[in-house]
C-alpha cells in the first residue's frame, strides 16, 4: 500500500500561524501534523508516501529528509482547491493508495480497519456543529449519497481506493472536477457507477481546520497556540480578564495576540468589534489591529505605552483630561450617522447576562428599580462607548493616551460608559466631581445610575464565567449604588 497526503493550500483559517508554515507544520504534543501521521503509516507498513505540497514548500524539506516521503511541489495552489492537487499526482494513484487531506491530527492506528479489494472511507462523527460533508449508507455499509452540508452523523475521513476497476471510474471522475472543487466530488459523481463503503470509526483523528478545533479537542493550549505564531517561541503573557493575551514577535514586530476566552462567543459580537476598530482606525484612539479566523486578533504592541495604575490616579486631573480627549472623540460618533450597527440595549444586555448566568441576585423590588433606569438609557441618546475603561484598557505613555480591548464595545449610553469608568477606577467622591466638570454634561445621580447597571451586568458575568469572588465584589458595589438611589429616589 501507498499513501498521498495533500499539503498544497495556505490553510488561511489557521492563520496567523500560517503566515509562517504551513498548516501541516503545526505542532501538536510535540509533533507536526505531518510527522505524526507519517509515523502512524509508517506503524502500519506504510513507506511509499507522497506529501503533495505548494505554499512555503521549502520548509518541508527538513521533514522530507527526516521522514523518507516523496516530496512533489504544485505551484499553481493559489486560488485553487484540493481536487487540482490530486490531480497533479495523478499517476501515483494505484490499487492500495491512501488519500489523507494533510490537517488531520491521527490519533491512533487505522491500517487493521481497511477492508482489502474495495473502494471505501474510514470516517468517525461530525462535530456538533460543523457542517461537514455527511455519508448516508445502506445496511451494507455502501455510500449512496453524501449530504454535503451535514452537521451530524459520520462524515469526512481517510479514503482508501483498493479496487482497480473503481479506480478507473474514480480517476476519470477526478479529472472532471473542477480545480474550485475538494478532490471528494470524485467520489460523489461515481456513487451510482461503482460500490463504495463507509466504515464509521470514532476518535481515528481530529481534523485541525483551525484553532478553534484544537483548543474544542483540548489538542492545543492558548499557550502553545500563541508559540506557534510567533517568530522565535518566545511569548509574554499579559493582562485579560475575558481572553488570554500574549506580547510575541510576528514577521519581525512585536504585536499582541488575543485568544479568545471559552464561552465568549455567548456574549460578545467580534464582527461589531471589528467593525467599530476599523472606523476608530485613523483617530489616534486606538493601535492597528488584525483579526483571523477562531476570532484571533494581533495588535500592533504599543512601544512605551503601560497599562494605567492606581499611582497614576494621585493626579486625576491630568489623566482625566487626557481620558475625556479620547472619550469625547468615541461618544461624539451618534447611532444617528451609524444606522449599521445595532444599539446596545440595557434592558436586552441585563436579559442576556441573566439568562445566562442563571441565578437571581437581587429582589423583586430591586429588579423593577434597575429596568426603570435601563430603560431611561435606552431612551436617551445613543454613542459610540468603549464600555469597558478599566486600567489594563487604558494605556498611557507619560504623555497620551490610548485605549485596547473593544470587544464589548458599540453604540449605547453614555452613562453606562462614565458609570462603568467611575466604578471600575474606584473613584471616590472628588475624583467624580472633578471628571463631571471637565467632561460636562453629566450628572453625579446618572453616574452613579451607570455604576448601578454595570456593577450588576459584571456581577452576572461573575457567575457566568465561574468567577464568583469578582461578582460578589462587583454584587457589594451594586448594593451601595442601590442604597444611594433608593434613599435620594
Amino acid at each position: 500500500m501507498k499513501a498521498i497526503i495533500l499539503a498544497a493550500g495556505m490553510g488561511t483559517r489557521l492563520s496567523p500561524m500560517t503566515l509562517l508554515k504551513p498548516k501541516p507544520l503545526l505542532e501538536i504534543k510535540g509533533k507536526t501534523i505531518l510527522e505524526n501521521m507519517i509515523k502512524f503509516l509508517n506503524r502500519g507498513g506504510i513507506n511509499d508516501i507522497t506529501v503533495v505540497t505548494g505554499y512555503k514548500h521549502e520548509l518541508f524539506d527538513e521533514y522530507k529528509e527526516k521522514l523518507g516521503f516523496k516530496k512533489v511541489v504544485y505551484k499553481d495552489y493559489k486560488n485553487r482547491n484540493s481536487s487540482s492537487s490530486l490531480k497533479f499526482v495523478i499517476d501515483e494513484i494505484e490499487k492500495g493508495t491512501i488519500i489523507l487531506n494533510g490537517d488531520l491530527f491521527i490519533n491512533k492506528s487505522f491500517i487493521e480497519y481497511i477492508k482489502p479489494n474495495i473502494s471505501q472511507l474510514l470516517s468517525q462523527q461530525i462535530t456538533e456543529g460543523v457542517i461537514s460533508w455527511g455519508y448516508i449508507i445502506d445496511s451494507n455499509f455502501k455510500l449512496i449519497d453524501i449530504d454535503t452540508n451535514a452537521i451530524n452523523g459520520y462524515g469526512d475521513g481517510i479514503a482508501i481506493f483498493d479496487n482497480e476497476e473503481d479506480l478507473k471510474i474514480l480517476k476519470k471522475e477526478l479529472i472532471n472536477c473542477s480545480d474550485e472543487e475538494y478532490w471528494e466530488y470524485c467520489i460523489l459523481r461515481a456513487i451510482d457507477k461503482i460500490n463504495f463503503y463507509s466504515f464509521n470509526y470514532d476518535d481515528i483523528y481530529t481534523e485541525i481546520d483551525s484553532f478553534k478545533d484544537a483548543l474544542y479537542h483540548n489538542l492545543l493550549t492558548p499557550e502553545e497556540i500563541a508559540q506557534q505564531c510567533s517568530d522565535d517561541g518566545k511569548i509574554e503573557r499579559l493582562a485579560g480578564i475575558t481572553n488570554i493575551n500574549y506580547k510575541i514577535k510576528f514577521l519581525n514586530e512585536y504585536k499582541v495576540i488575543r485568544i479568545p476566552g471559552k464561552g465568549t462567543e455567548n456574549i460578545i459580537d467580534r464582527t461589531s468589534e471589528k467593525e467599530i476598530l476599523n472606523i476608530l482606525y485613523d483617530k489616534d484612539i486606538v493601535p492597528k489591529s488584525d483579526f483571523y479566523d477562531s476570532d484571533i486578533k494581533l495588535t500592533d504592541y504599543l512601544e512605551g505605552y503601560r497599562s494605567l495604575d492606581f499611582d497614576d490616579l494621585k493626579n486625576y486631573e491630568t489623566i482625566f483630561h487626557l481620558i475625556i480627549k479620547q472619550m469625547k472623540k468615541l461618544h461624539s460618533m451618534s447611532h444617528d450617522n451609524y444606522k449599521n450597527f445595532n444599539v446596545i440595549s440595557m434592558v436586552e444586555e441585563i436579559k442576556k447576562y441573566e439568562k445566562l448566568a442563571n441565578i437571581t441576585l437581587v429582589t423583586k423590588i430591586e429588579h423593577k428599580f434597575l429596568l426603570n433606569i435601563a430603560r431611561k438609557m435606552d431612551e436617551g441618546k445613543q454613542v459610540l462607548c468603549h464600555r469597558d475603561l478599566q486600567l489594563p484598557n487604558i494605556m498611557y505613555d507619560g504623555k497620551e493616551i490610548k485605549f485596547v480591548d473593544f470587544e464589548y464595545s458599540g453604540f449605547s449610553s453614555i452613562l453606562w460608559e462614565i458609570g462603568n469608568f467611575t466604578a471600575e477606577l474606584e473613584l471616590n467622591d472628588e475624583q467624580i466631581n472633578k471628571f463631571i466638570e471637565l467632561y460636562k454634561d453629566i450628572s453625579y445621580r446618572e453616574i452613579i445610575e451607570g455604576q448601578l447597571m454595570s456593577n450588576y451586568v459584571w456581577a452576572l458575568w461573575g457567575w457566568i464565567y465561574d468567577s464568583i469572588d469578582l461578582g460578589r465584589n462587583y454584587l457589594t458595589r451594586f448594593h451601595h449604588n442601590l442604597n444611594y438611589l433608593m434613599k435620594s429616589n
